[in-house]
């Protein structure tokens, strides 16, 4: 079974032909990964595939679509040849060099909200830090009427892509983009009042050792994305040290951070002494990978 340029091939053989390809090349989800593509290619719904399977494919299309399932079987991310990911129900754009959104990630952001909703007042400021796509932003601002993000990142690439995917759903006036290593990236805040109520960051967290043994298609991620020095920690703990003249008195932080590293979160947190007692949750595997702390009052 193949797909030659010289012949007309309609919707129903190239899904066939995909679905053998990528089977073959062990790919998980194979026949959702085709569904996703082709109807990305096409613009329309899955159904359409099915109901319009005699349709034949423009021979431009085709040899789109033929190029990216044989990227597909070497491994290449499946996002970086969509272009985009589904976050929280939105399309985030993203391209090679940007870390891809993970689903876990959606959690966190779900508790921010519920947070943001009972425990602070209106108007509200939040910081982002290591924003990568902006997927985390966007999300909450999409879903927070009263907040005003400030996102950073030290790739201008990623900010490029972040301010985008904003303009994409017309958010650009409430969220400002900062490029810069961590809190150099924001302006001195002298105001007390003007300090953020919740400061999120999904930083790298991977062991600098680590890196090699990562499965092929996560190695496809930037590895500025992904090393969090020696021990995966240098992050939070930069970010936790400097963390004072940029959030408020009983002001929030909220990390993402990798398997088996929340005890030593935790005693980030808590050796700082800025820190009420973290709160920890874990994702749909069950696995702790979520904390939220509230500073201490003074």
């Amino acid at each position: 079974m193949d797909i030659k340029s010289n012949k007309q091939i309609d919707i129903r053989y190239a899904m066939k032909w995909a679905l053998n390809k990528l089977e073959k090349a062990h790919i998980p989800s194979a026949g959702k990964e085709v569904e996703l593509l082709l109807s990305n290619m096409l613009d329309c719904e899955f159904a359409d595939l099915y109901l319009d399977a005699d349709i034949i494919l423009e021979r431009h299309i085709l040899k789109r679509f033929k190029d990216i399932i044989l990227q597909r079987c070497k491994g290449f991310p499946l996002q970086y040849l969509m272009h985009e990911t589904c976050f929280y129900g939105l399309r985030i754009k993203v391209e090679k060099g940007i870390f891809i959104p993970r689903p876990e990630t959606e959690i966190l952001v779900e508790k921010i909200i519920e947070l943001v909703r009972k425990k602070i007042k209106k108007p509200v400021r939040i910081l982002e830090l290591c924003t990568g796509s902006g997927n985390i932003s966007v999300a909450l601002t999409k879903n927070l009427q009263y907040c005003k993000i400030i996102s950073s990142d030290i790739s201008l690439q990623a900010l490029v892509v972040a301010r985008g995917n904003a303009q994409l759903y017309g958010l650009q006036a409430r969220i400002e983009f900062c490029q810069g290593d961590l809190f150099s990236a924001i302006p001195e805040i002298k105001d007390l009042n003007n300090r953020f109520d919740v400061i999120i960051a999904n930083p790298p967290y991977i062991e600098t050792g680590e890196l090699k043994s990562l499965p092929p298609e996560v190695r496809y991620d930037p590895q500025q994305a992904l090393d969090g020095g020696p021990d995966g920690l240098i992050f939070y703990k930069r970010i936790v040290s400097s963390i004072v003249p940029f959030l408020k008195n009983n002001g929030y932080i909220a990390f993402e951070f990798g398997d088996e590293q929340a005890q030593s979160i935790e005693k980030i947190i808590i050796n700082s002494k800025f820190f009420e007692k973290p709160f920890f949750f874990s994702d749909l595997n069950g696995i702790v990978r979520f904390v939220i702390a509230r500073r201490f009052y003074g």
